[in-house]
């Protein structure tokens, strides 16, 4: 039972750190091909930003259009044109992120087009993933239109991962050395005094300092057993959480 208990504590803490370090939006006003309506898409589809410059797009169990050779999906920044210029531009005219197949009847197997799927892809260095607003689906082999839907953009106010304000202590605090012996220290340079505290995998406090505000501030594990620990960090508005593995 303990056990479970500290295997439970530990993914908790780190999914604060990792699980939620990820931006999701919805996307919806779909339905703009006025001349196939079969095409327009129907059922949900969200994008995922997340904190390895990686862009997820799921589409739902429920998602549905009509079938065809080649539909793809694509993030596509549409810098003000109109719905019906929109409509009408072929994607290789447009900025965009291909996330690939979506359904494909001239493939080996054949890719259904309804149903639950998801694409990652790697966000290219320099691009803003801001600039990008619509989630656009189309037939490459033929160029043809198939639907588009809007999204709100990802901006530091949505999404704390744009946030450079929220991203100081994870980029400005360090431990050393990670993996230690017998003590390590935690780097300060964000100049913010800092709250710390040091948890077993039981979830037991064991070490903690309030307010600190040196540069360096020194812990000593001499009489802690080896394994995991977490080290939960705290400044005035910010908090996140490092792991840490005595020997």
């Amino acid at each position: 039972m303990k056990m479970k208990k500290a295997l439970l504590f530990l993914n908790f803490l780190l999914l604060i750190q990792y699980g939620f370090s990820q931006c999701t939006v919805p996307a919806n006003s779909f339905g703009n091909n006025q001349n196939i309506s079969s095409y327009n898409i129907t059922g949900d589809v969200d994008i995922t930003l997340e904190n390895n410059n990686t862009i997820r797009l799921n589409l739902g169990a429920n998602f549905k259009t009509a079938s065809g050779p080649d539909i793809r999906a694509y993030l596509v920044k549409s810098k003000g044109m109109s719905d019906a210029d929109l409509r009408s531009a072929q994607i290789s005219t447009l900025e965009h992120i291909e996330f690939g197949l979506v359904g494909c009847t001239r493939c080996v197997p054949v890719i259904p087009q309804n149903g639950a799927k998801s694409f990652t892809v790697n966000i290219s260095g320099g691009d803003k993933i801001e600039d990008y607003d619509r989630i656009l689906f189309y037939c490459l082999q033929f160029n043809q239109f198939w639907d588009f839907g809007k999204f709100t953009p990802f901006n530091p106010s949505n999404c704390t991962l744009l946030n450079i304000e929220s991203n100081t202590l994870s980029e400005n605090i360090t431990l050393y050395p990670n993996p230690t012996i017998d003590a390590f220290e935690v780097r300060n340079d964000t100049q913010a005094p800092l709250s710390i505290n040091i948890y077993n995998i039981l979830g037991n406090q064991v070490k903690s300092v309030e307010k600190t505000s040196l540069k360096k501030q020194s812990f000593s594990l001499s009489n802690l057993n080896s394994g995991v620990y977490l080290v939960e960090i705290k400044s005035a508005n910010q908090s996140i959480i490092k792991k840490l593995i005595k020997r």
